[in-house]
């Protein structure tokens, strides 16, 4: 059949060609409501020639064409096609002229106008879609005819491969409307196509099944096959691509049939088991990934054609592994032969067009996107039920393993009454044993309240011993270091404390100290400052945030107070006096906080030196 075609073809072209020319060219005059002439009268003709003054110079021979799209195979030079509009009437009239083929590499338009002058246009998608005249998916020439005028339009076509050219002159307003319509049918069908992809895609996302990863690869590649042969890739997604437009056919082709592999490996689709056909669609699967790099460095014309031979070859490999496959449902095999049959059509279709059997515009013969279209949803549909399936056996298992816990559980209940009764009466034994400790935690909490009190509070005077007052110095010269305030230390002792014990005894010494600290404790009225002992009858104070005026003012008005303090005890009287050393500034040195204890200490011993029962001040030299 094919060689059939060939030849129809071929006689077809040479009949054509041996018609003699008529003496002048077919003019198309145009009718006043003019709106739309599908099948254009032209003359053609075959040259070297790429510039239009060498191929008029060269008075070429102009062969007639009267309806339909040229169609003349393989052509190595280049054709020039002649168009003749003719304007009756007196107003002016717009056109569009369309050649109906988006793959043309390369179109220059030659537009002779009434007054002599040429105006070129170039066209095709190996330039840049900004150089078109109409930035559109389809190859279009503006033109313009004034009343009573004629022009004259040649085409310079050059492309590699078969050459279909189908020529069709539109209005304007008219082409507006066939191509809205156009356009949103198509619309319908892309977006349902590309709701398929991100229902895949979605459905990969949620289960990561990798079938679903396969089929969006699958019908993505698909999708763009279909945009690049209806132009709307060359136009939205690769423009300024040129490249792409020229090899996308023939990669995209082999993307939409290889990428049937990894879905027939993860046994979706019915394929026989004989002679280990995974290991051979494995390999498979490589060789197409390296016939599709290799098809890029090849010429346009001959990378399509291994593109197309190779894709129709694993089609009828994957009917024949199909045919064979041990399917439970012989239903299920026939419809996969179908999906693979109408690939099959798709793929022959397009190819007719690239060896030049076929002929006419591809985009109005909807045959390539039917096909594609029962491809993607018959995928879509089998990767969903299988999905379905792989649920449903998962939920039997659930239901196996659920049932098979329930009756585990049932052999459990006794052991676990037994374990419940033996539970309770350990907790009981429990309860006991928590309330002894309890009650054993509670008693040691309250001695150790009182020992913490002891460790911290001198037993004679009840105030605050040696060991607390050195963490509270502690903490106050970091407080004085962080917020920069004054801390002040008072260092108090009575004097001539040691005649006091020689002459009344030791008991009337430690009343007298008592006596002492209560004294002093009542001239403190704020809350943090505190008086310690220190040691025997040395007191010490520390007055957070307090200048040294204010420390000073306090020490003078304890030992005031001293100095009318009167101790009796067994019928004696008992009068003495203190000397007080004060030392105040802002802390500098966190880790030497006993220099205000030291310094203190100095003022005391001063005091002492002067005579006692005075207040003494360290002045920093």
């Amino acid at each position: 059949m094919l060689l059939l075609l060939v030849m129809l073809t071929s006689l077809s072209a040479w009949s054509s060609e041996t018609e003699s020319e008529t003496s002048a060219s077919n003019v198309f005059v145009l009718p006043a409501q003019f709106r739309h002439e599908a099948a254009l009268p032209f003359s053609y003709t075959v040259s070297h020639h790429n510039h239009i003054d060498a191929l008029l110079a060269s008075a070429p021979k102009w062969q007639q064409h009267d309806a339909g799209a040229l169609n003349l195979g393989e052509v190595d030079d280049q054709v020039w096609l002649k168009v003749i509009l003719k304007n009756d009437s007196l107003i002016e009239i717009p056109l569009l002229l369309s050649i109906n083929n988006n793959l043309l590499d390369s179109i220059t338009a030659y537009i002779l106008q009434a007054n002599h002058s040429i105006l070129t246009l170039d066209l095709g998608d190996s330039r840049p879609l900004v150089q078109r005249p109409i930035k559109h998916e389809a190859q279009l020439v503006p033109l313009e005819i004034p009343g009573k005028n004629q022009i004259v339009v040649y085409l310079n076509v050059r492309h590699h491969g078969a050459l279909n050219i189908p020529l069709s002159l539109w209005h304007p307003v008219e082409y507006l409307k066939y191509k809205s319509k156009f356009n949103l049918i198509y619309g319908i069908l892309a977006g349902f196509i590309l709701a398929m992809i991100a229902t895949n895609f979605m459905m990969y996302s949620f289960t990561r099944r990798k079938y679903f990863l396969h089929g969006t690869l699958l019908l993505t590649s698909i999708w763009l096959l279909l945009v690049h042969l209806y132009g709307f890739g060359y136009r939205y997604l690769y423009a300024d691509w040129q490249w792409m437009q020229q090899y996308g056919q023939s990669i995209l082709v082999l993307m939409s049939t290889l990428l049937l592999i990894p879905i027939q490996r993860s046994a979706i689709l019915p394929v026989t088991h004989r002679e280990n056909v995974d290991n051979k669609l494995k390999y498979l699967l490589i060789i197409s990934c390296l016939v599709t790099v290799i098809c890029t460095l090849l010429p346009i014309s001959f990378a399509m054609k291994c593109a197309y031979v190779f894709s129709i070859a694993l089609v009828l490999y994957f009917c024949g592994i199909t045919l064979f496959a041990n399917a439970t449902k012989f239903s299920h095999k026939l419809v996969v032969i179908g999906v693979y049959v109408s690939l099959l059509i798709s793929l022959c279709y397009q190819f007719g067009f690239e060896l030049g059997l076929l002929s006419g515009a591809l985009l109005e013969r909807p045959v390539t996107y039917l096909c594609s279209l029962f491809l993607c949803s018959y995928v879509s549909y089998i990767l969903a039920k299988q999905y379905i399936a792989e649920r449903e056996a998962h939920i039997k298992q659930q239901e196996h393993k659920l049932a098979k816990t329930r009756a585990e559980d049932a052999l459990l209940k006794e052991k676990l009454i037994i374990q419940e009764q033996a539970r309770e009466d350990l907790e009981s034994s429990i309860d006991e044993r928590t309330f002894e400790l309890q009650v054993t935690l509670r008693e040691l909490e309250e001695k150790n309240r009182e020992l913490e009190k002891l460790n911290m509070e001198d037993p004679l005077t009840k105030v605050k011993n040696r060991r607390y007052f050195d963490k509270r110095l502690m903490m106050e010269v970091r407080r004085s270091r962080r917020e920069q305030t004054t801390l002040s230390v008072i260092m108090l002792d009575i004097d001539h404390f040691k005649r006091v014990n020689d002459v009344y005894g030791h008991l009337a010494g430690d009343h007298t100290i008592c006596a002492f600290a209560h004294s002093i404790q009542q001239h403190l009225k704020r809350p943090h400052d505190e008086v310690f002992r220190y040691g025997g009858e040395e007191f010490v104070i520390l007055l957070p945030n307090t200048s040294q005026q204010g420390a000073h003012d306090i020490a003078q008005q304890i030992r005031e107070a001293t100095e009318q303090c009167v101790v009796n005890i067994a019928d004696q009287t008992i009068r003495f006096t203190t000397s007080a050393g004060v030392y105040s500034a802002i802390a500098t040195d966190t880790q030497n906080p006993t220099i205000f204890t030291d310094l203190a200490d100095k003022a005391l011993y001063e005091a002492k030196q002067q005579g006692r029962n005075r207040v003494c001040t360290y002045q920093l030299k």
